[in-house]
């Protein structure tokens, strides 16, 4: 059974934590009130979220798309119940449904209830300015519902849509625009945990997709 609380080592990163003790990032900052997850120290100490708050691992999978869903996907059919609503978001904004399911998996693990330490929320942890840049800006009129599940990935897919349509459709732009903000990634390029995600995010796309 894993510690309740650990000490950062030298050199440790909340990405390398997350991933030894099957967590994420998210779920640590959120478990400790850090507001910026690429400043640790060492000798510090950490509280260990509990284990209902673990979500993907967080890291990035040495190969994908031959060994169908993650496992923990498969064991929580509530979560798996979640990939029609995937498909008819990610249809209804043009973005491929593959990342879409990847892009939330590698957010939240598909859990509804999950609220990082900056007030994001649900399935594809939706910041509340997203929330309303979605509503206002992107779908004006639509009302989407950042506390349900379908209202929520439906704001991830309308959001990834147009994060791809700035990007040029490149998708790890995309994707790291998500994360880092585009014009961030633009101006300064991909920080080493963006760099993280991204990967994550490509190869858990590439799992998905071949699950069909």
């Amino acid at each position: 059974m894993p510690p309740s609380t650990i000490t950062v080592g030298p050199g440790d990163t909340l990405t390398a934590i997350a991933a030894r003790y099957r967590t994420t990032v998210g779920a640590l900052t959120a478990a400790n009130g850090i507001s910026n997850p690429n400043l640790v120290y060492a000798g510090s100490k950490l509280r260990l979220p509990n284990q209902s708050m673990a979500l993907a691992s967080y890291s990035v999978p040495v190969s994908g798309g031959s060994g169908g869903l993650p496992a923990t996907l498969l064991a929580h059919p509530d979560r798996l119940a979640l990939r029609g609503d995937f498909v008819q978001s990610a249809s209804a904004y043009g973005v491929p449904v593959s990342l879409l399911e990847a892009l939330c998996w590698w957010e939240s693990g598909w859990q509804e209830s999950v609220v990082s330490s900056t007030g994001a929320v649900g399935v594809c942890q939706i910041e509340p300015s997203t929330a309303t840049f979605v509503n206002d800006v992107l779908v004006p009129g639509r009302g989407l519902d950042v506390h349900s599940a379908a209202g929520n990935i439906a704001m991830g897919a309308a959001y990834l849509h147009d994060l791809l349509s700035r990007a040029g459709g490149n998708e790890s732009l995309a994707i790291a625009g998500y994360y880092q903000g585009l014009a961030s990634v633009e101006q300064k390029g991909m920080l080493p945990a963006t760099r993280t995600y991204v990967a994550g995010i490509l190869a858990y796309s590439a799992i998905f997709a071949a699950a069909g």
